[in-house]
């Protein structure tokens, strides 16, 4: 009588009795991991979409683009964004804005380690904001002594500055204290008094402050000098002084010049590289739903979120919105269609006569409160909070589902190797039995 290998019959035995658990363990694992993934992947899918959705629906990008040219170079640019109307302009710089540059009439041969007064109060004045400088403050080291170089840091690192630089120049030898304002305009004018400093040379100085460069306000005239209308502002950038354009001025006209013509137009090309980007954003969202949830191929094979509620739920939101009205128009009446496989396109001579006849309509359909692609925002909003999304819940679930899989597969082995160590002892046993009936056997020779 043959004797048995312990080991490979326990193996076996303890691996018939869990088999089918393991393999439906391994199974309903490998699914929930794909689906996991799968939902990983559209919500990235749809967060890009909504990216560039929020792109071209905000004050600097709308979808509708328009352009603005000028005459004549070098005096001034300008820019149109969407809310821009179509039209011509004459434009007259008559001045720019400069800030706000003094000097201070100190000695002759100030350097850097001149000392200052350490009482008293040095305070600076910009457009009602006052830093009423305590000299005392300024003694860094405690030694008694500031110099020049000190109340130049204290002024520029002060959490109070009003908004002055000070600056030490040097030129031929000397040394000159400078005070520049940050800002342009006459509003940003820079006044300084020193006070209680006991020091007369000191006060002097800032008493009678040398002007290098005056405050200035930008002065523009929409027409001919002096007839036209007259627009001042503090810096040189005039925003939506005619809505949706922005005007920044370089250099100012000499009296007598004619003023120079401005165009605003439509930006075809440009509008149209926006819906291009708003056509293959949802493509491709739409793409990436299809490919998780649509049966396709000749094989039928049905995919991982075959008629998940969540995905149905996506682009049955989506589909309604992008064929609602919106501003009384609706994208196929402007060139924007979708097919019958749910894919979208532009007709481009019906988006050109779109453009041409119904631009203000075209905004508004995008870019207008609670219009389309505020719709698109608000519907989207709901998947892809971080905390409560929908996206999050179903992945939290299925994140849930693996867990449990993995407790029931470590309770499986657990078993196994139970059945492995109670089948391993009985073969044992029963080879030894085996033995001691092939000794006696062997008596009767």
């Amino acid at each position: 009588m043959s004797s048995i290998d312990p080991a490979t019959m326990a193996k076996q035995l303890a691996t018939i009795e869990t088999q089918k658990f393991q393999q439906r363990y391994s199974t309903q694992k490998s699914e929930y991991q794909d689906k996991l993934s799968a939902f990983g992947k559209i919500e990235s899918a749809l967060r890009e979409f909504r990216t560039s959705v929020n792109e071209m629906n905000n004050s600097d990008s709308g979808i509708i683009k328009n352009t603005a040219s000028t005459t004549e170079d070098g005096f001034f640019s300008a820019s149109a964004d969407s809310k821009a109307l179509t039209g011509s302009y004459q434009i007259f710089v008559e001045q720019v804005a400069s800030a706000h540059q003094v000097s201070t009439g100190m000695p002759d041969d100030l350097e850097a380690t001149t000392r200052v007064p350490t009482t008293g109060t040095l305070s600076f004045t910009v457009d009602g904001e006052t830093l009423a400088l305590d000299l005392s403050s300024i003694d860094s080291d405690g030694d008694g002594v500031v110099t020049i170089a000190d109340l130049n840091s204290a002024i520029n690192n002060h959490p109070d500055n009003p908004g002055v630089n000070a600056t030490l120049v040097r030129s031929n030898g000397k040394t000159h204290f400078m005070l520049a304002s940050e800002k342009t305009g006459l509003k940003n004018s820079i006044n300084v008094t020193a006070s209680g400093t006991g020091e007369a040379w000191f006060e002097s100085a800032f008493a009678s402050l040398k002007e290098i460069s005056p405050a200035r306000d930008a002065v523009i005239w929409l027409g001919a000098k002096n007839t036209g209308l007259k627009l001042t502002e503090s810096k040189n950038t005039f925003s939506n002084a005619i809505e949706g354009v922005d005007i920044t001025l370089n250099k100012a006209q000499k009296s007598g010049d004619s003023a120079i013509g401005m165009d605003i137009s439509a930006d075809k090309s440009g509008t149209k590289e926006q819906l291009n980007k708003f056509v293959e954003a949802y493509n491709s969202l739409m793409s990436k739903v299809n490919e998780y949830s649509k049966v396709k191929g000749e094989d039928k094979k049905r995919p991982i979120l075959a008629n998940d509620p969540t995905l149905r739920g996506i682009e049955s939101q989506l589909k309604s919105i992008v064929r609602g009205s919106f501003s009384g128009l609706r994208l196929n009446e402007i060139g924007i269609e979708i097919d019958r496989n749910g894919k979208m396109k532009i007709d481009a001579d019906k988006l050109e006569k779109a453009q041409l006849n119904k631009s203000s309509a075209l905004e508004n359909l995008f870019n207008g409160d609670d219009q389309l692609l505020d719709s698109i925002d608000k519907a989207i909003s709901p998947y892809l909070q971080f905390s409560s999304g929908l996206f999050k819940s179903r992945k939290d679930s299925l994140q849930e589902s693996i867990s449990r899989v993995g407790d029931k597969q470590v309770a499986l082995d657990r078993k196994y190797k139970m059945s492995y160590d109670r089948y391993i002892k009985q073969f044992t046993q029963m080879n030894t039995l085996m033995r001691q009936m092939n000794q006696t056997m062997s008596l009767f020779g």
